[in-house]
């Protein structure tokens, strides 16, 4: 079972990859526009399995081509599902950030999206450098909550020792 922390992690790490999501997507839709003109060339162009046809003859597809083309269908598949998986986390991480106050949108864009310091943020928005980053500490939390919908379990007892009545 996962415990709070780990989805605050989870959050925090999806943060950290939010520009590599975008160019994922990009690069996977780039390659289904690609994947699917492959495809429709090779559908129009398929030879029949004497060579030739009339223009009123359907075509014949040889194994060879009709596996090929299965093959291409199905990675076009896996990509749009790889799409549809990446776009949710990209929607649900930009809905938690658009919930977030003016300040903490701030340092939440200026570290995890734009790769801004804690120094730079926090001369940026006129707070210590200490502070900018333990108010992006808490904005991910709340992020956690907002992406996962899970509340944190109460806090155990940090002590070694166990005590009975």
């Amino acid at each position: 079972m996962k415990e709070y922390n780990d989805y605050v992690q989870t959050t925090r790490g999806y943060l950290k990859r939010y520009n590599q999501f975008r160019v994922a997507v990009a690069n996977l839709e780039d390659d289904i526009d690609g994947m699917e003109r492959a495809l429709s060339r090779d559908i129009v162009a398929l030879p029949t399995k004497d060579g030739g046809r009339s223009r009123d003859d359907p075509p014949e597809i040889n194994t060879a081509e009709t596996a090929r083309c299965e093959k291409i269908s199905l990675r076009i598949q896996e990509a749009q599902e790889s799409i549809d998986s990446i776009s949710r986390i990209l929607r649900k991480i930009e809905r938690a950030i658009e919930a977030l106050d003016e300040e903490k949108k701030k340092l939440i864009r200026g570290h995890y999206i734009e790769g801004k310091s804690w120094r730079r943020l926090a001369l940026e928005n006129y707070l210590t450098e200490k502070w900018a980053s333990e108010k992006a500490r808490r904005a991910v939390k709340e992020m956690s909550f907002m992406i996962f919908g899970k509340k944190p379990a109460p806090r155990q007892i940090d002590s070694p020792f166990v005590f009975f009545n």
